[in-house]
């Protein structure tokens, strides 16, 4: 009881972690390639270092089959870029409600290409999924703040696209490699990814924003991805999917609390209906493995 108690804890503080980062990347006021770039550079040595420990050397530079290492790396870099992009362009609640179908993405993915059952319980997630962005996507009935608003949203939407995706080429590769093993790479090849937008978009580093950067890379993702993967030798996978939906409520309290955002009805029953419908499919996944 103690040991669940300690991973109930790991993965509740991982999620207000992680929720807390938007707020961080408009603090920043980064171009969001920019943000992502610093974020996993930072944050790189940390989690390669932890990575080692657990796997041993040889086990982690086992590359084959690299695809999956490769793809899912680069499907990592357009989803945050996007999402930090949206964040800039919309309100965080409208990014992350959005940001959070990517679950929802990822298993009607599996659904087309892995042959995986298609049953009730994705029938009514998939429903409840696209009703609550439908909602997130009019705000009110107001046409002219709906165009300001609709170019974010679409980014937002396509965040998580990009994320569903992630999900998807994931699934793919913990067959072959650790799920830490993957998280790793999929750090080191954003890295790349995002190198050429440093070198071309102009952006201001002051050290203020250093210090945010610092904390982002070792708070938000070393820390956070310690605690997580610590939080599963205690705690079912299935479990932690659905702790994993306090992310986007953190992070609409803390955008509301620090940068004076307030989520309209349509953002709060939108973002309900996804939530619930993540549950759903994190509940159905584990009935059909059982």
């Amino acid at each position: 009881m103690q040991e669940k108690k300690k991973g109930l804890l790991e993965m509740f503080f991982a999620t207000l972690i992680w929720g807390s980062i938007p707020v961080f990347s408009v603090w920043c006021a980064l171009p969001s390639p920019i943000f992502v770039f610093f974020r996993v550079l930072f944050a790189f040595p940390f989690v390669f270092l932890y990575s080692v420990k657990n796997l041993g050397i040889k086990e982690f530079f086992r590359l084959r089959p690299f695809t999956p290492l490769l793809f899912s790396g680069i499907a990592l870099s357009l989803n945050w870029v996007l999402f930090f992009w949206a964040i800039q362009l919309t309100s965080v609640a409208s990014a992350v409600i959005l940001y959070y179908l990517g679950p929802i993405f990822t298993i009607i993915l599996a659904v087309l290409f892995l042959k995986e059952p298609f049953g009730k319980i994705l029938f009514w997630a998939t429903l409840f999924a696209s009703l609550g962005a439908i909602l997130t996507f009019v705000p009110n009935m107001n046409v002219a703040v709906f165009q300001k608003a609709f170019f974010g949203l679409t980014i937002a939407f396509l965040s998580g696209v990009f994320y569903g995706l992630l999900g998807f080429i994931s699934k793919i590769g913990v067959k072959y490699h650790s799920a830490m093993k993957l998280t790793t790479y999929q750090i080191f090849i954003s890295i790349f990814f995002t190198l050429p937008f440093v070198l071309f978009i102009h952006f201001r580093i002051t050290p203020f924003i250093v210090i945010l950067l610092i904390i982002t890379a070792l708070v938000h993702t070393a820390l956070a991805l310690f605690l997580w993967y610590d939080s599963l030798n205690y705690i079912k996978v299935t479990v932690a999917s659905i702790f994993s939906y306090l992310d986007p409520l953190f992070a609409i309290v803390l955008s509301f609390l620090l940068l004076h955002q307030s989520p309209t009805f349509f953002q709060i029953f939108g973002g309900t209906l996804i939530t619930i419908a993540g549950i759903m499919v994190s509940l159905g996944e584990k009935r059909m493995s059982s």
